[in-house]
C-alpha cells in the first residue's frame, strides 16, 4: 500500500471513528475511491493511446461475381460481364489522407458508397463488425451491383 492510499484510508477511518461510523465501512469507501481514480486514469491513458495511434484500412477484393442470366434478362448491354474496376486479390490501402479522394478515378462510386462508412470507422480506430465476424477489426462486404457484385474484405490496420 503506498503512502497516499494509507493516509487516505487512515484519514477515513479517523473521521469514521469521530462520527461513530464503522471503520471497515470507511476503509471500503477509501478503497472504492482509490479504485475509481485508478479506473479514470486508465481510461484517460487508453483514450490518449487511441488518439495518438494511426489507423489504416486495407481493402482486398475477394471475389467478382457475374450473373450473366440476369444481365441478359435485365440490362441494356446484356454482355456487360464482370466489374471492370476490380480484379480478385487486388489490395487498396486507405488512410486519412486519401479517404476523401477515393472517387478521383481510384474506386467505383457505387462500391465506395456501400463500404466507405465502414472504412471511415476503421480509420477512426473503431470496431468494424464487433460480434458479427470472428475479428472485430475485419469484415466481409460487397457492392450493390445486382448483376456483377464485388466482394471485399475490409481490415483495420493499427500502426
Amino acid at each position: 500500500m503506498d503512502r497516499r492510499k494509507f493516509l487516505g484510508t487512515a484519514g477515513m477511518a479517523t473521521v469514521a471513528t469521530v462520527l461513530g461510523v464503522d471503520s471497515a465501512w470507511a476503509a471500503n469507501e477509501a478503497h472504492d475511491k482509490e479504485e475509481s481514480k485508478n479506473k479514470q486514469q486508465s481510461l484517460k491513458k487508453e483514450e490518449n493511446d487511441m488518439t495518438t495511434k494511426k489507423h489504416k484500412c486495407r481493402i482486398t477484393v475477394l471475389k467478382r461475381e457475374c450473373y450473366q442470366d440476369l444481365q441478359q434478362q435485365y440490362l441494356a448491354d446484356p454482355k456487360s460481364g464482370p466489374c471492370p474496376y476490380f480484379h480478385e486479390g487486388q489490395e487498396i490501402m486507405v488512410d486519412s489522407d486519401n479517404f476523401f479522394h477515393m472517387l478521383d478515378g481510384k474506386f467505383c462510386s457505387e462500391a465506395w458508397d456501400c463500404i466507405s462508412r465502414y472504412v471511415y470507422a476503421a480509420l477512426q480506430g473503431g470496431s468494424i463488425m464487433r460480434g458479427w465476424t470472428n475479428d472485430e477489426k475485419m469484415m466481409i462486404t460487397c457492392c450493390n451491383d445486382g448483376t456483377r457484385p464485388v466482394v471485399f474484405k475490409l481490415e483495420r490496420v493499427d500502426e
